[in-house]
């Protein structure tokens, strides 16, 4: 049985650290988001991303990536979240919950949790160097209870009660993500590895 694992990439934030809509601004040969994006599509996994604070900046940036508009994205990091389950495509058994400022993540990783969902893990994450990282991934039984995630609580409060899969990789992306202008001035050259 083939079982479709998509991925929900969060790109609904404010920016607020940044000052700037820091998804557009340019990275690698492209954006920060399209950089996210361009690693998914690398490793195959259907997208479907989720637009709040920018959507009118960032919409052209997508290419063919299914789009779900989070009106009340201000309210917090789970009210994007929802808006991207609440939208997710039947056929998908499961989603990566994908950060859009993490370009960093390499595609082998994004296959290796999506494998774990396909294998029968509810809650997958990449595990580099002992440490947790992102993205990490859910089985569609759990989107019920993703459902119910409020403000700027992520889904780590329902990992901390579930038993999670943990995936190692060789991949120090899973813990890099972009939040202030020093972040996009590192020389990030050696994690542009495609």
């Amino acid at each position: 049985m083939n079982r479709i694992i998509g991925a929900i990439v969060l790109a609904a934030g404010l920016s607020r650290r940044m000052g700037a809509a820091k998804l557009a601004l340019p990275f690698g040969s492209g954006t920060v988001l399209q950089s996210t994006l361009d690693a998914l599509e690398a490793a195959g996994i259907p997208v479907l991303v989720v637009l709040g604070a920018y959507a009118d900046l960032l919409r052209p940036l997508v290419g063919n990536s299914a789009i779900v508009d989070a009106p009340d994205h201000a309210l917090g990091l789970a009210h994007s979240l929802r808006a991207g389950i609440a939208a997710v495509p039947a056929a998908w058994a499961g989603a990566l919950i994908v950060l859009g400022d993490m370009p960093f993540v390499q595609p082998q990783t994004y296959r290796a949790v999506a494998q774990a969902l396909a294998e029968g893990a509810d809650v997958a994450r990449p595990v580099h160097a002992g440490r947790p990282g992102n993205p990490a991934g859910f089985s569609r039984r759990l989107f019920p209870r993703l459902m119910t995630l409020e403000g700027d609580r992520g889904a780590g409060v329902l990992m901390a009660m579930l038993p999670v899969r943990d995936v190692a990789v060789d991949d120090p992306g899973v813990h890099r993500d972009i939040d202030t202008p020093s972040d996009l001035a590192c020389d990030w050259t050696v994690q542009l590895r495609r």
